[in-house]
C-alpha cells in the first residue's frame, strides 16, 4: 500500500475513533462503552504499529479538545499511546488472513488493552482524578473490561471475517 492511501486511512481511523468514542457511545458518570477500539485495531492490522499509535493518540487529543468531558489528562493519551503500541505489534502481518493464529492473537491484545490498560492505567488516571474513589470506581471498571473483552474480540473477528478479502486486497494494492 503506497504512503497516500496510509494517510487517507490513517485520517479516516481518526475520524472514526473520534466520532465512535466521543459522540456514538454511552457514558455514565462511571464509565464510558464505546467502540472506538474498531479503527484503533483495523489501523494496526491494515498499516502497522506507528500507525495504530497515532491513530490512539491523535484521537484521544482531538477528542478531549472538540469534546471535553472534564479537564484534559494527559494520562488517558499515555493510555492511548500503549494501546496503539499493544494492537500494532500484536495484530500487523504483511500477510493478513482470518485463521487461529489471528484468534490468538486478538485474544492476547485485547486481554493486555482491557485488563492492564483500561482496567489498570485508566483506572489509576480515574483515582487520581475524583480523588481516590477506589471503592465506586475500581468494582465498576473491572466489571465493564469484564464485559468488554469478549465483545471486542467478537467484534473484531466478526468485522475481520466479512472484511477479509478486502483488506487482503487494501495490503496488497
Amino acid at each position: 500500500m503506497n504512503k497516500s492511501k496510509r494517510i487517507i486511512l490513517c485520517a479516516l481511523f481518526i475520524a472514526a475513533c473520534v466520532v465512535l468514542g466521543r459522540i456514538l457511545s454511552i457514558r455514565t458518570p462511571l464509565l464510558t462503552i464505546g467502540f472506538s477500539f474498531v479503527p484503533i485495531m483495523l489501523g494496526a492490522i491494515l498499516l502497522g504499529t506507528k500507525y495504530s499509535i497515532f491513530i490512539a493518540t491523535i484521537s484521544d487529543v482531538i477528542g478531549a479538545l472538540l469534546f471535553p468531558t472534564g479537564n484534559y489528562f494527559f494520562g488517558f493519551t499515555i493510555t492511548a499511546f500503549f494501546t496503539g503500541l499493544v494492537y500494532g505489534l500484536i495484530l500487523y502481518r504483511k500477510e493478513f488472513k482470518v485463521d487461529k493464529s489471528f484468534l490468538i492473537r486478538l485474544i492476547i491484545s485485547t486481554v493486555i488493552v482491557t485488563g492492564l490498560l483500561n482496567g489498570g492505567l485508566n483506572t489509576i488516571w480515574i483515582m487520581m482524578i475524583s480523588k481516590g474513589a477506589s471503592k465506586v470506581v475500581v468494582p465498576v471498571r473491572i466489571l465493564k473490561q469484564l464485559i468488554m473483552a469478549p465483545i471486542k474480540v467478537f467484534t473484531m473477528l466478526s468485522l475481520c471475517k466479512i472484511l477479509e478479502e478486502r483488506i487482503k486486497k487494501l495490503i496488497h494494492d
